[in-house]
């Protein structure tokens, strides 16, 4: 009798960590957020002067579940034939180009998160971003606050354009590009 009740007691081990693992994957599941509005800004600069544009039409899932980053996902596309720099030749060359976006090929830019981490009062989440079908990982710091059902995510990264083959040579044209997001959510 002892023998069977030193054998169930690890089976009761493994039982009780089964139900701990699922409730945790069941609360990071119960925080689905609803993006119900976005801006995209981004910065670059050409011969010394910014240029802002922005981007719009993000569509995306985010499971977030603030006191448990870890079990957390995101991903986002939103639509390149929405960028605005305010001059419309500029916005044509980028959208047509290439060496830029070639929208009717690459319509879409995306972001998926590999992994989400708290970091002091913050959070940082690594994602692939996705330009002209090349992933690459960026590491965005954002931050999240609620004010009841509503949550906001406000985050800021910078890139390489080269390293997605986005305008080529373009003479002035700074490799750096500094990307700030906003997005309002809604709880689920």
């Amino acid at each position: 009798m002892a023998q069977l009740f030193n054998f169930a007691k690890p089976i009761r081990r493994f039982i009780l960590m089964a139900f701990w693992l699922v409730s945790m994957n069941s609360a990071g599941a119960q925080t689905l957020w609803k993006i119900t509005g976005s801006s995209v800004v981004f910065t670059v600069k050409q011969f010394g002067s910014s240029i802002d544009g922005t981007l719009k039409g993000m569509t995306g899932t985010i499971r977030f579940d603030p006191a448990n980053p870890q079990v957390s996902g995101m991903s986002a596309t939103v639509d390149v034939r929405t960028i605005n720099t305010n001059n419309s030749l500029r916005d044509r060359h980028l959208r047509e180009r290439e060496m830029f976006f070639n929208v009717e090929k690459y319509p879409s830019l995306r972001m998926k998160a590999t992994r989400i981490e708290k970091v002091g009062s913050g959070y940082v989440g690594f994602f692939d971003l996705t330009i002209k079908d090349l992933i690459k990982p960026v590491r965005l710091p954002f931050t999240f606050e609620t004010s009841g059902k509503n949550g906001t995510f406000v985050g800021t990264f910078d890139f390489n354009r080269r390293d997605w083959n986005v305008g080529g040579n373009t003479i002035g044209l700074s490799d750096r590009v500094t990307v700030r997001i906003n997005v309002n959510t809604q709880l689920e």
